[in-house]
């Protein structure tokens, strides 16, 4: 063996060794993060809806409606949820309708009952009792913690017969999304039932819209084939706008079917961005005017005769969740002019069915 060779070596393992020691002494000087504990809810089952009081004067006649609308929310996972929605309403009028005590009930209604099963963003299959997507204020604006004015449209009955909802399946998810825009779809098809809170029409049909981002602006249109009795299609075009700079919320909506035409427009602004004191940015300004022109005779809950209606209304937030609602309406026909009357309270709750899961 050379005699040089043990020097030769003793430097790369003198290497070794620093190099290692060094890398020892850098670990146990970094920070040891510790685990972030998992306390979230998981896949916990809710309870929303909301509760309103609505004194309703209808050309001299008052009518009490007292209603809570309750959600269930039942998640299976990440990819299938059960959901539905009940209402209760009372109905309380005078006996002799201007006077005499009040008399009524409480009507039960299952607005949907369905089971979501979300595939991904481009499908999601609902199979059950579910809203009928046609136009905006059906699947949208029915609940009492979100409409501006709680009368319903003259048009709300297009392309909702004969229940709102539909027995059967449904398919919907998004066609396109980019930053700018994005386009959703939803098609359907009910059966005909007459089973106790389960009604329903044998309709198809189905709803699709651009929503542009930057505008914040969304246009569609849906369409209706009502294929009992009589067969007759419905369409609906819609358009809603929410500005990015200021408080408006703009919606209009055209509808037409064999019983008539009519459309309604409405504007509600909150005066949140006005020098003025506190309490009174609160306040909700809303208007609504709608047409309705019957046709064949109109019926199937729309008006036989030309209808003329505008409203006001004055909302007042004292939160997010609790809020004054009040409106006048005067409405024209040939039948008489009435004027009508709302004011009352609405209130939006959720909460979970069972405390939130802890590790």
């Amino acid at each position: 063996m050379p005699r040089g060779f043990h020097k030769q070596i003793r430097w790369p393992a003198a290497t070794i060794a620093i190099v290692v020691s060094l890398a020892c002494s850098l670990r146990a000087q970094t920070p040891q993060v510790p685990p972030v504990p998992e306390n979230h809810a998981g896949h916990v089952p809710v309870i929303s809806g909301g509760f309103a009081y609505i004194h309703n004067v209808n050309g001299g006649v008052t009518t009490l409606l007292p209603q809570i609308n309750p959600i269930l929310l039942v998640p299976f996972g990440s990819h299938v949820l059960l959901e539905s929605r009940t209402d209760f309403t009372g109905f309380f009028q005078r006996e002799n309708q201007t006077s005499g005590p009040f008399k009524g009930k409480v009507f039960k209604t299952v607005d949907f009952a369905q089971i979501d099963w979300l595939a991904n963003s481009h499908a999601i299959l609902s199979v059950g009792k579910y809203l009928l997507p046609f136009g905006l204020y059906n699947e949208r604006l029915v609940p009492v913690w979100i409409r501006n004015l709680q009368d319903s449209p003259i048009t709300a009955a297009i392309g909702t017969r004969t229940s709102g909802a539909g027995d059967g399946i449904m398919l919907r998810g998004l066609v396109l999304q980019r930053s700018a825009y994005s386009i959703q779809y939803s098609s359907y098809f009910s059966a005909r039932s007459g089973v106790n809170q389960l009604e329903a029409a044998r309709t198809a049909g189905g709803d699709s819209s651009i929503y542009l981002t930057r505008l914040r602006l969304e246009a569609g249109v849906s369409y209706q084939r009502f294929l009992q009795q009589r067969n007759i299609n419905s369409v609906a075009t819609y358009i809603s706008w929410q500005p990015r700079t200021v408080p408006l919320d703009l919606k209009a909506e055209g509808d037409f079917n064999y019983n008539g035409r009519g459309y309604w427009t409405e504007a509600a602004y909150r005066l949140q961005q006005l020098p003025i004191p506190a309490l009174a940015r609160n306040i909700q300004l809303v208007t609504r005017m709608q047409q309705f022109f019957p046709l064949h005779g109109g019926g199937n809950s729309l008006p036989t005769v030309d209808t003329h209606r505008i409203d006001f209304g004055l909302n007042y937030y004292i939160r997010d969740d609790i809020r004054f609602v009040s409106s006048y309406g005067r409405s024209f026909s040939e039948r008489g002019n009435a004027n009508v009357w709302n004011v009352g309270v609405t209130y939006r709750f959720l909460f979970p069915l069972f405390p939130a899961r802890k590790k």
